[in-house]
């Protein structure tokens, strides 16, 4: 139950031709052997640094001098944990399977790109467990799709915030998009039928439940809420808990209350100081990893607690590992 580093890099972040960059996005790829990077200096290239030697050895492109990706996510919710090689990328109004197996460096698969005329300005995406996508974007609303060569099945209209972060449960069934001040929490289910609106498109849009803190609670926090993409639980069993944080507070709802109509049974945990990045331990709800700017550190469920006046006042001191 103690974090120990698998790999360190040396120096910082350096391409094949040695440049040091600062990644824009990383995720990890092929049963966590592989971390893939994003370079912001050159968004129509994706590196591929092998973990136990924590050096780039590979770099990928895309079709064409006018593609770009600005985006990548495992082509099925636990596809990283397996072999799968294949993973999705996407852009303002593309979206497009990449197979790093193909010869020469351009890895996109033209079977497998859905493109729009118009920009659509898809910021973020998330799969389910069997592949299927919901796509958001920087005009709130969400696109839900089952294969990448086809028009969205669902479009659902949003509250013309922009979605930030979005996350899928394994099944397909819910959906937690993140928008800067406040959470949606959307079911696909299609009344009367077994199907999901990423199969079929959904008539009846679903109203999204909304989720944020109350007021008072913003109030004693002393800042605007300013989220981080909220996750789901992760784990073969179904999805209990959500996760967000705003500022030094770690956020957490009770996936199951929250359905029930509960939607401020939320707990919280205050750090000394911003969090950068927050999600669950694989297989558990129970324990929770939080980065900081200069620390990563492992929480547990029982440290969090309902908001207090005194709750607002302290801070914890953070234990390195």
């Amino acid at each position: 139950d103690r974090m120990e580093p698998y790999t360190t890099v040396e120096g910082g972040f350096k391409g094949l031709n040695n440049a040091l960059f600062v990644p824009s996005k990383m995720m990890l790829h092929q049963e966590d052997s592989s971390l893939l990077l994003m370079n912001p200096a050159d968004p129509t290239s994706i590196l591929k640094m092998d973990l136990e030697v924590g050096k780039v050895v590979e770099e990928w492109g895309v079709k064409g001098d006018y593609t770009s990706v600005t985006n990548i996510l495992p082509s099925a919710k636990y596809a990283q944990m397996t072999n799968e090689a294949t993973f999705i990328g996407l852009n303002d109004n593309s979206l497009f399977r990449l197979d790093p197996r193909l010869s020469g460096k351009d890895k996109q698969v033209e079977a497998e790109t859905k493109s729009y005329v118009v920009k659509n300005k898809f910021s973020c995406g998330a799969t389910t467990g069997k592949g299927e996508l919901a796509v958001g974007s920087a005009k709130g609303d969400i696109r839900l799709f089952n294969k990448l060569d086809k028009r969205a099945k669902t479009l659902l209209p949003g509250f013309g915030d922009a979605i930030i972060g979005i996350d899928v449960t394994e099944t397909g069934k819910g959906i937690v998009a993140t928008c800067k001040s406040y959470l949606l929490l959307i079911n696909t289910e299609i009344e009367g039928t077994d199907s999901l609106g990423f199969a079929k498109s959904l008539q009846k849009k679903p109203v999204p439940v909304r989720l944020t803190l109350k007021p008072e609670h913003v109030a004693y926090m002393g800042q605007p809420i300013n989220f981080t993409p909220a996750r789901f639980s992760t784990g073969q069993s179904e999805e209990r808990s959500i996760i967000t944080s705003t500022g030094p507070f770690v956020v957490s709802w009770n996936f199951r209350r929250v359905k029930q109509g509960h939607v401020f049974d939320y707990q919280l945990k205050r750090y000394s100081e911003t969090i950068v990045a927050d999600n669950f331990r694989f297989g558990q709800d129970r324990a929770m990893i939080v980065a900081l700017p200069q620390h990563v550190t492992m929480m547990t469920k029982k440290s969090l607690s309902q908001p207090s006046p005194k709750l607002f006042r302290s801070s914890d001191v953070v234990e390195k590992y």
